[in-house]
């Protein structure tokens, strides 16, 4: 049975959704890849009763048109969509699902889908349709998939839909976000003068998917990023006023040159659409033909949302502060018609937090919202400045004596390599204060062959002397710490063996603690160059390792190394053949026990990178887990397991499904 959630968020399909769908572009899918129902069923209809839509909030997040016949034992999924904002949370199987229970027990369920999109008849296939036959449509071939009732309820209730882990995350959001842009190449060729228009809507839904993904997966990994309230308003909320079942005149006045401010993209979509859901319900409640107004402005160093409407207004009461220290109405609900669970404003305050939040209301006549956030200046950056001087100054104490004092136990010079590697992640830091001018990448190659003697002090100094930022003082600091970064790891090199040590330098760089590190390895001899992910490529660090690409491997990690959750990712650069793919896990599971050997923990999480030239049929498989140690012992045909068909990485969208 379908979980009660996904019931209450399931509607049965009106005439009037109908339209609130055909007037919202990122719903819209165009008929252009979908083969008419009438050409396998001759006497087939809509039906109603069993087309669904995804309803939350006010908000259409999916929907599904079926067809049936009047025998009622063929029921034809014609279109199965979701929201560019509703990827990934179920709505397609949870449609089919409630189709599945919801027909006669002899009932077949069917549909087409295009051939170029194998990961949509990949998805059906996993739920019990199989592949029937193939049409050519409009010079287009199409495959023909079918279920029994029976079927896709018994393959839906063994398939256990399990979360994915954070270590995961990134290897499905590169999947997706792949598959995706490869559906907007198709669609790109497919464009001709007689389809433009509608083309250029579904690319336009497409690429707004694909961009919500990418806020999704930032979200997901808790780093706090920054987001355009100008084109969240324009992207989600002009929509959502525009489709609603209320009609709505819709003021709004975006005066601000700078609206960016730092926080969740997903979480501030959701709670500002949950304003307005809760705006046009209280219009409805009162009668009135509706006034929304959305502005944006600036206060000093704040940007101010504010949301008005006409509708019925809060009760005074509800107004009041509770004991929580929020107003009554916040976790109860003041829809008499309607009502609810008072979820939606839970979210809201724990989004903007109830110090930010105005709420002016009059019963009868309507509320205002006014939400403040503080704005991503020039000031964010001087604070930082401060700290970076303030860090700066604590390592000028340390310039006098660079050598190593006392008994040169192992011990001194593991702390020693841990004090070079925090001067390094310094370093990282500073070159950001030459981002507004400069290619920062550009400066760290010219850093790393600095560091490798490609390039002599005085070459070095002169080009840095020509960098320009707004803190001129950053310009003195980066040739300092450079050079005092230099001549410490040259003195490390001619007191200590530097292969003696190499898992504490590799371990050091987890005192970057914000920073994704990414390295290039030599599997065979643990040799490495590590770097912040946001200054240097892979690719950048093979000149200096002495072997061909090839021959060494691409790796990434965040944090403490120790920290055994936090996965540590391994990849290739190419496979080209059952023979190289063949070396190439070999050369991998070498890389496995090299960091166990260097003192990684062997129950380290191990995820893989996707191949950056997959030229073969299989190629490794990114969405598998598992340890070091596991990785590492494996035999040579157990290490196969670890593969998949690269084609599936290169799949695109036929439905937009879950």
């Amino acid at each position: 049975m379908a979980d009660s959630r996904s019931s209450r968020r399931i509607r049965i399909m009106t005439p009037m959704l109908e339209k609130r769908i055909l007037k919202n572009p990122l719903l819209n899918i165009d008929t252009f890849i979908i083969p008419s129902p009438y050409i396998k069923y001759p006497d087939i209809a809509k039906d109603y009763s069993h087309s669904y839509v995804w309803y939350k909030e006010g908000e259409i997040l999916g929907y599904m048109i079926v067809y049936s016949n009047p025998g009622n034992n063929v029921y034809f999924i014609y279109k199965l969509a979701t929201s560019p904002f509703g990827r990934g949370k179920g709505i397609g199987s949870a449609f089919i699902r409630h189709l599945a229970e919801n027909i006669p027990p002899q009932a077949r369920i069917s549909l087409y889908i295009w051939e170029k999109q194998a990961d949509t008849v990949e998805f059906f296939h996993n739920r019990g349709f199989i592949t029937e036959e193939q049409i050519v449509y409009r010079n287009l071939i199409y495959y023909y998939l079918s279920v029994s009732k029976e079927d896709v309820e018994n393959k839906l209730t063994s398939s256990q839909q399990t979360s994915g882990t954070k270590q995961e995350e990134i290897g499905k959001t590169r999947h997706d976000a792949r598959k995706t842009l490869l559906l907007l190449s198709n669609m790109v060729e497919m464009l001709a003068i007689d389809n433009c228009d509608r083309m250029i809507e579904d690319i336009n839904r497409e690429t707004t998917s694909l961009i919500n993904m990418l806020n999704s997966y930032r979200d997901s990994m808790d780093i706090v990023h920054e987001v355009n309230l100008r084109e969240l308003i324009l992207a989600r909320l002009v929509p959502f006023v525009k489709t609603a079942p209320v009609p709505c005149r819709l003021l709004i006045n975006l005066d601000s040159e700078s609206p960016v401010v730092l926080g969740y993209h997903v979480n501030i979509s959701r709670a500002l659409l949950n304003l307005l859901s809760n705006s046009i319900d209280a219009i409805e409640e009162s009668g009135r033909k509706g006034n929304i107004r959305i502005s944006l402005h600036e206060v000093e160093d704040n940007i101010v949302v504010v949301l008005q409407d006409n509708g019925i207004g809060i009760k005074k009461e509800f107004l009041e502060t509770g004991e929580d220290g929020l107003p009554k109405f916040v976790g109860n609900t003041t829809k008499s018609k309607t009502g609810g669970e008072g979820v939606g404003t839970r979210q809201i305050y724990s989004t903007f937090n109830p110090e930010n939040i105005t709420v002016n209301s009059v019963y009868g006549k309507g509320t205002t919202w006014e939400i403040v956030f503080s704005k991503c200046s020039s000031s964010g950056f001087d604070r930082q400045f401060l700290k970076l001087e303030r860090q700066f100054n604590e390592f000028k104490t340390l310039w006098e004596d660079y050598s190593l004092s006392g008994s040169k136990t192992r011990n001194d010079i593991i702390a020693y390599i841990w004090q070079i590697r925090k001067m390094e992640i310094f370093l990282f830091d500073l070159i950001m204060q030459f981002s507004k001018y400069h290619n920062i990448r550009t400066i760290y190659r010219t850093i790393l062959s600095f560091y490798n003697d490609r390039i002599s002090a005085d070459n070095f100094k002169d080009t840095v002397e020509h960098y320009k930022t707004d803190n001129e003082s950053a310009i003195e600091w980066l040739y300092e710490i450079v050079s005092e970064i230099k001549i410490r790891g040259k003195y490390f090199r001619e007191k200590a063996d530097p292969d003696k040590f190499l898992g504490p330098l590799f371990k050091s760089y987890g005192q970057a603690l914000e920073n994704n590190i990414i390295f290039t390895l030599d599997p065979e001899s643990g040799n490495f160059k590590a770097s912040d992910r946001k200054l240097a490529e892979h690719l950048d660090f093979v000149t200096y390792l002495g072997k061909e690409k090839d021959s060494l491997l691409r790796g990434e990690f965040k944090g403490d190394v120790n920290n055994d959750s936090q996965p540590i990712f391994l990849g290739l650069w190419s496979v080209d053949s059952e023979e190289d793919l063949k070396k190439k896990l070999l050369l991998l599971r070498r890389g496995a026990n090299t960091l166990i050997e260097m003192g990684l923990h062997p129950h380290k999480k191990l995820s893989f990178y996707q191949t950056t030239y997959p030229r073969w049929t299989y190629d490794i498989d990114t969405y598998r887990s598992l340890t070091l140690i596991e990785f590492g012992a494996m035999n040579d045909e157990e290490l196969f397991g670890c593969t998949k068909l690269s084609d599936n990485e290169f799949s695109d969208y036929a439905f937009a499904v879950d």
